[in-house]
């Protein structure tokens, strides 16, 4: 009880610190309590193996929202129970976008994008303002992009790192869809923001620095043709204390920003680019893209970028019968190995085709495939032929639904039917690597429109061949194949409402037939508008083949709910 008590004064305890994730919030009149508790009790039994929960669980869970004047959200959450208690209220940052007409605040923690490869979606603790009159665009951002840290006693496995802050500029022309943007960024560590704890080169403790221009844009060219680009140059130093050289003048990042840059030893100018055409009109779209990120390429204004890329994608749609046929298709290339300083580079080739076609509401097919190649080259070091890795993955899938509908009953048939398969064109490792897969699924849905009486049949099989070990064997199949049926119904004008499901798959692999049983049933009760009551059962039964294997579990889980 004394639990009980603690947990309710904890999940109505106000935060020290909160944090306001909407931006142009409304206003409030009034503090607002939103929320509901759940009590829960149940059981649980198992026999042949070890049980996996508490005999008998019971708890009490619950999620309030106060809502404050101006808007501004504090959501707080906790369970309390035998199987453990905890509390969370997940605002222990402050941060606020105000907004009003073509002028947006930001102040706090948060989050910013200006573009993909300089400002993108770093959080910082700051502010900033965003003002769009008219099709002028304006950003300006502020604040400390990384908190100072270092190990201690308490925690000796945290990395030390240096107290980082920038800020980054946008100016563009333009509306939102339809823009030219110019994006700064420059960044900085903190050389004297760890008490105690001088840069290091050997224990990878440096402070580092950077600068990013770059450009975005999205261009509407006579109504149906549009052009997208993202471009930027980043000099990244990643340590400060290295020794300065003379940078060459001919490189125009140096020559505008020349005195924001001090080349180093440790820095380094690399580049990112993204660039894109696409025409869209009534019988479908073409589309052509291009991707370059060189390697060790990086912005301070974002945490993680695949680098070492260039990538041509070309994609395509057409729209047939007047709608009612579809066809998607693309295909595309990608290498790395970009400065040809690996032992090897790596290619892959990316193609999809679909089609769906829907000649009215009762029928229609979607026909799917997809081919995803991976083959390697020499790079510093001649490849091993044995070595060398070449594979291909095809993937193709048909989908198929028939209906029939009228105002009392309707029946609803799928069957969809997917292939997949790994070829290793490498005859040195295909016998260890190649398999392949074949999945079938018929369902029927029945529903009764009066009543809301349903009933589900599917019926799935599935076979996969696989390598073995041993030379001149063939590949092992493994096979799951079984059915599945679920009935649902609510009674009392939809008060009360039940559903329940039995489930049994059969598996077959290596000379061995195992089975698995599993039913569930659900019911509901709606005691009033905020009140409920449910009910859970559920059992399963595994037997593997293997005697010492068979095990079985049963619970059951009664529950109470109220929303305020």
């Amino acid at each position: 009880m004394n639990k009980l008590l603690l947990f309710l004064l904890i999940i109505l305890e106000l935060p020290v610190s909160i944090r306001v994730m909407g931006q142009n919030a409304p206003k409030t009149k009034a503090v607002q309590v939103s929320g509901g508790l759940n009590a829960y009790a149940g059981f649980y039994t198992a026999n042949g193996i070890n049980a996996r929960n508490q005999p008998t669980p019971f708890g009490l869970s619950g999620a309030i929202t106060l809502t404050l004047p101006g808007g501004i959200s504090l959501p707080f959450s906790g369970v309390l129970g035998n199987q453990g208690t905890s509390f969370r209220q997940p605002f222990n940052q402050f941060g606020v976008s105000p907004g009003y007409k073509w002028a947006t605040l930001h102040a706090g923690y948060r989050n910013v994008s200006f573009s993909p490869f300089t400002l993108a979606g770093h959080t910082f603790l700051g502010g900033g303002v965003e003002l769009n009159p008219g099709l002028l665009r304006v950003g300006i951002v502020y604040g400390r992009f990384n908190k100072a840290s270092s190990s201690t006693i308490i925690d000796p496995n945290v990395i030390p790192s240096f107290k980082r802050t920038g800020y980054s500029v946008k100016l563009g022309y333009g509306k939102a869809n339809n823009y030219v943007d110019l994006v700064m960024l420059r960044a900085k560590d903190d050389t004297n923001s760890i008490a105690g704890v001088a840069p290091s080169p050997e224990l990878n403790l440096t402070p580092a620095e950077n600068l990013v221009v770059g450009i975005t844009s999205r261009l509407l060219i006579v109504k149906h043709f549009l052009v997208e680009l993202d471009a930027a140059a980043s000099s990244y130093t990643r340590d400060m204390l290295a020794t300065e050289i003379q940078a060459e003048g001919k490189n125009p990042l140096v020559r505008l920003f020349g005195k924001m840059i001090t080349p180093r030893l440790s820095s380094q100018l690399t580049q990112a680019t993204q660039a894109a055409v696409g025409y869209q009109d009534k019988w479908g779209s073409l589309k052509v893209q291009y991707k370059r990120i060189d390697p060790n390429f990086q912005t301070m204004g974002a945490y993680y970028f695949q680098s070492d890329i260039e990538s041509y994608t070309v994609a395509t749609s057409l729209n047939l019968l007047k709608g009612k046929a579809r066809i998607t298709g693309s295909y595309g290339r990608q290498f790395d190995n970009l400065a040809n300083n690996k032992n090897a580079g790596t290619g892959r080739s990316i193609g999809s085709l679909m089609a769906s076609v829907n000649p009215n509401p009762t029928f229609g097919f979607d026909i799917s495939l997809s081919n995803y190649g991976l083959s390697q080259k020499a790079g510093l070091r001649p490849l091993i032929d044995t070595l060398r890795i070449a594979q291909n993955n095809l993937s193709a899938t048909v989908n198929t639904r028939y209906s029939v509908l009228n105002p009392e009953l309707s029946h609803i048939f799928t069957f969809t039917a997917t292939h997949q398969q790994l070829s290793d064109l490498n005859q040195t490792t295909a016998a260890q690597t190649e398999n392949n897969n074949q999945n079938l699924n018929l369902g029927y849905f029945f529903v009764q429109n009066q009543s809301g009486f349903g009933l589900n049949l599917t019926l799935s099989y599935t076979q996969t061949s696989l390598p073995v070990s041993m030379p001149g064997q063939e590949n092992s199949k493994v096979k799951y194949y079984g059915p599945t049926v679920g009935t649902n119904y609510a009674f009392l004008k939809k008060k009360i409402t039940t559903s329940a499901n039995v489930s049994y798959l059969i598996n077959k692999q290596f000379g061995v037939t195992g089975k698995l049983l599993t039913a569930s049933a659900n019911a509901g009760y709606q005691l009033s508008k905020r009140q409920s009551l449910n009910l859970m059962l559920n059992y399963l039964n595994s037997n593997t083949g293997i005697e010492a294997e068979k095990f079985n579990e049963f619970r059951g889980n009664i529950g109470y709910g109220i929303s305020f």
